[in-house]
């Protein structure tokens, strides 16, 4: 009896043995004769838009039941897949989405396979090496409300005199509404069209515009998308392309490890230049605020349009704004409010200090949408030629 039983044992554990050898080899010869094309249509993409991948998987060897294939990218530890079987010479064939939900540098690819056996004991993977680098740059949104006095323009500058002069530059001409005023009624197009038309003024866009991003680590708050720092980056981003599609000469100015400075140009060019700068930010850097504007002080900031985005509430850094306003800058500021994403400090006596030291400021708040945000000033400037406020040197 007993001899019997030691020898149903054996045959079980041998039994037992042998399917786990060839379970195990199952899996192996699954992942032979697998051939791999991707094509990828990536290019540069905004966060929120997609990556596109097309890919193709073909059989050349014996059946396969169970794959698991997956398309790897730095942007998720946790890849999207699917599960296939495949015949003997069959082609599978899918279009794969990756969302853009990060701004920076990502990996997309290799592709993965893995093959598994019936009974789901094994697992062998397999990866097909086709990786590309791709850069994210930030989210933009159009700011169709948003006005922008520059500096230099009829009526700013250092006197900041109200006057009714325009632009001498011409670069149209169009018919008459009745807002124009006579003085750009253009005669020569009346007489040969019958019709009043008017010269088409291109106002002033000689000034270089600067954005200072404030990328101080100690000031932000949020977490990922909903943070200061993203939300900064992003109205960066998006007040870039409003001017530069305005055909101003924009510069970018910030400080994070290191300082960031993109001399003023224009341009779709140039424009790639800052996006490109936005994409790789981040807000790890130490400079307050003030010490940021001194510098650019410094660097002739002074004596260009300026806008600030911030969400520092420092009582202390809109004594620099103000230095730079009274000194020849058009300076107008962009304050997110750190209490609306849980952080602490209110923006109303930030902005009161503005207003008083001749700056408008905008406020921007987690959830608002930043066109509206953008549409009107908070805090207009309460600064007449009759009140000038003391202001630090």
């Amino acid at each position: 009896a007993m001899a019997t039983g030691f020898a149903i044992y054996y045959s079980l554990s041998y039994s037992l043995g042998l399917a786990l050898l060839v379970t195990y080899i199952w899996g192996i010869i699954s992942l032979r004769g697998l051939e791999v094309r991707v094509e990828r249509r990536l290019g540069i993409r905004e966060v929120g838009g997609t990556f596109i991948s097309q890919i193709s998987v073909t059989n050349t060897a014996t059946p396969k039941p169970i794959l698991e294939i997956s398309e790897l990218s730095s942007f998720s530890s946790s890849p999207t897949g699917r599960a296939i079987g495949l015949g003997t010479h069959a082609t599978h064939s899918w279009i794969n989405r990756i969302p853009a939900r990060r701004r920076g540098f990502f990996t997309i690819g290799p592709i993965q396979i893995t093959a598994t056996d019936p009974f789901g004991m094994f697992r062998h993977s397999k990866q097909f090496e086709m990786v590309q680098q791709v850069l994210v740059y930030p989210a933009t949104v159009p700011l169709p409300l948003f006005s922008f006095p520059k500096s230099g323009s009829p009526g700013e500058g250092r006197f900041r005199r109200p006057t009714a002069t325009t632009s001498p530059t011409v670069s149209g001409i169009r018919e008459y509404v009745p807002t124009d005023t006579l003085g750009r009624i253009h005669w020569l197009s009346t007489v040969r069209t019958g019709h009043l038309m008017v010269k088409q003024i291109d106002q002033d866009t000689g000034s270089d515009v600067w954005i200072v991003l404030d990328l101080q680590k100690d000031v932000q708050t949020g977490v990922d998308a909903e943070s200061t720092e993203e939300y900064c980056v992003t109205l960066a981003a998006s007040l870039a392309h409003h001017f530069l599609d305005s055909g101003l000469f924009v510069g970018l100015f910030a400080y994070g490890t290191e300082p960031l400075y993109v001399p003023p140009n224009r341009g779709y060019g140039h424009q790639d230049r800052i996006m490109q700068a936005l994409a790789l930010v981040k807000a790890e850097g130490k400079s307050p605020l003030a010490e940021v504007l001194e510098d650019g002080r410094r660097r002739g900031l002074d004596q260009s349009s300026i806008v600030i985005i911030t969400p520092s509430v420092d009582p202390g850094w809109p004594a620099s704004a103000s230095w730079l306003f009274h000194h020849g800058a058009q300076v107008t500021t962009v304050l997110i409010d750190p209490g609306s994403f849980g952080g602490t400090g209110g923006v109303e006596p930030v902005g009161e200090r503005l207003s008083v030291g001749g700056v408008r400021t905008y406020i921007v708040q987690q959830g608002q949408p930043l066109g509206d945000a953008m549409a009107k000033p908070m805090y207009a400037p309460t600064f007449t030629p009759h009140h000038k406020p003391e202001v630090s040197a």
